[in-house]
């Protein structure tokens, strides 16, 4: 079994949740698979998982309800006023984005709709316009949710993030 101890290792291994909060860790050192029920308030929380084998290593236990890779691609966004900027978004799943705006400082706030727009880039290069709610806000990085895509663009999304 493994044992959890809340640790502020940098280095980690990101296991993902089931939606009943279940997931399976293999360790490293001696790669045995171990089945594990995390408890909700280890959700999304840096910890140490420690080996029958006697060694530990660092896991965090993502809840997210879709998988998130990191990017770099060119768009914009408009806030409910139609101001335009320019982002470059950083982190995309099937269900939302993160973002950089150009500006130090955005006009928009939590809870808010705005409209965005990127380019996918790859061998099958497709714009994603739509609208999306804003999530968080830490200075000039956005997260959003989308909302409103249709199908067409889902359909991109999911090949663009797949492995």
């Amino acid at each position: 079994m493994i044992g959890l101890a809340q640790t502020q290792s940098f280095e980690m291994m990101k296991v993902f949740l089931s939606p009943s909060g279940r997931t399976t860790v293999r360790c490293p050192f001696c790669e045995k698979h171990h089945y594990k029920e995390v408890p909700k308030y280890l959700y999304n929380k840096p910890v140490r998982a420690k080996c029958k084998c006697g060694k530990s290593f660092p896991v965090l236990f993502d809840s997210r309800g879709n998988f998130r890779t990191e990017v770099q691609l060119k768009g914009e966004y408009w806030d409910t006023f139609g101001e335009k900027d320019l982002m470059t978004v950083t982190t995309l799943s099937a269900s939302g984005a993160g973002f950089e705006a150009a500006c130090s400082t955005p006009d928009v706030s939590v809870g808010e709709t705005i409209q965005i727009s990127f380019w996918l880039n790859g061998p099958f290069s497709n714009w994603i316009k739509t609208k999306a709610i804003v999530k968080r806000i830490d200075r000039n990085r956005l997260g959003v949710e989308f909302v409103g895509l249709d199908v067409h663009q889902q359909k991109c999304l999911g090949f663009y993030l797949l492995p």
